[in-house]
């Protein structure tokens, strides 16, 4: 069943996992947005590449690692399949797997949601200081970002650790208008006190083996500067049969 995010994540798991920890309201655990489609064939992973989005806003490296970072992210995606880290915030990472065979415009499209993906999880990594997601969204989808960063700031949460996108594909175009698909694996995420940087004993249930994983389809629109922006997201969890695609 297809379910449109709601502050940028699936509802809020219940139950034991979101148990209240001493001295502080219980977390919400707010989870990535994710979406619903048939998922195409997986790519295969060839050269990685590591750079940082380009335009400023996000946490500053050392030295030695903006060297290594500075691809911007706008580069063309080549030809052939490849693997691509792109670090969002300190401690941070989106590991975004691309597919071979795409036109320079899907190229863009997929570029669009990579961006969001990126940055989201930047603003979530530095609990709410890093803004330039919002540079990445429409409505109604910039208002539900919003909200979801917010809850992680409102309950002084950030995270680290990594993200992985693959089977990403253009399904559907129309227009200035096309979907994006993708699977999200967060199995490497771990929600931390935004105070200390440490992961919480308890990490919600989307962090776990056989929840982490979800299919996510993004709406996006070349706007009249030309910039293609996520508009809208949906997803689907296990045991969604298109969830279930997701897993390998």
């Amino acid at each position: 069943m297809l379910r449109r995010t709601e502050g940028g994540r699936p509802p809020r798991p219940g139950g034991p996992s979101d148990r209240t920890r001493p001295g502080r309201a219980r977390p919400r655990w707010p989870a990535l947005a994710a979406a619903a489609a048939l998922l195409a064939a997986g790519c295969a992973a060839g050269e990685e590449e590591t750079f940082a989005p380009g335009d400023g806003s996000a946490p500053r490296a050392s030295a030695p690692a903006a060297a290594e970072a500075s691809a911007p992210a706008s580069a063309e995606a080549p030809a052939g399949p490849r693997v691509e880290r792109v670090r969002s915030a300190p401690g941070m990472e989106v590991v975004v797997e691309w597919p071979g065979g795409l036109s320079a415009e899907h190229a863009a499209m997929v570029r669009a949601y990579r961006d969001y993906v990126t940055k989201i999880w930047g603003a979530i990594a530095t609990s709410g200081k890093d803004r330039s997601y919002l540079q990445t969204l429409e409505e109604p989808a910039r208002y539900h970002g919003y909200r979801w960063v917010r809850a992680y700031a409102d309950d002084a949460l950030a995270a680290k650790g990594t993200v992985r996108l693959y089977g990403l594909r253009v399904a559907t175009v129309q227009g200035t208008g096309a979907e994006v698909d993708a699977c999200v694996d967060r199995s490497g995420v771990r929600v931390t006190d935004a105070a200390t940087g440490r992961a919480l004993a308890d990490q919600p249930d989307w962090t776990k083996p056989g929840k982490a994983v979800h299919f996510q389809a993004a709406g996006v629109r070349r706007g009249a500067d030309g910039v293609w922006r996520v508009t809208v997201l949906h997803y689907a969890e296990q045991p969604d049969e298109r969830a279930k695609g997701c897993l390998r």
